[in-house]
């Protein structure tokens, strides 16, 4: 069964411009591997004097056993950002657009 799933997220603890550039460029990897690269944004913010990259859905998008799909692609976000920042610490929120009305 199928899910209509949107999130947002927030890789912080990133020590530079540099690296947060190429946690952007591991989280557009991830995404191309998800094969939902053309339906998430993906941005560097300053915050507080470090980086932050954070990233959404545009739009809602079709997962296929969204239970099991959501847990394992928390730790392919994860893992992809250490790649790139090894201190980094990500966070993912999800909604259910569905659900909601």
């Amino acid at each position: 069964m199928s899910a209509n799933i949107a999130f947002t997220f927030r890789v912080t603890c990133i020590e530079d411009e540099a690296q947060a550039q190429a946690v952007v460029e591991e989280l557009r990897e991830l995404m191309r591997d998800e094969s939902i690269g053309g339906q998430v944004s993906i941005g560097v913010v300053a915050d507080r004097g470090g980086h932050v990259v954070s990233g959404r859905t545009d739009f809602p998008v079709s997962v296929s056993r969204a239970h099991l799909w959501c847990p394992e692609f928390e730790k392919s976000l994860a893992w992809y950002a250490k790649e790139a920042a090894p201190s980094a610490t990500c966070t993912v929120e999800w909604s259910y657009p569905d659900e909601e009305y």
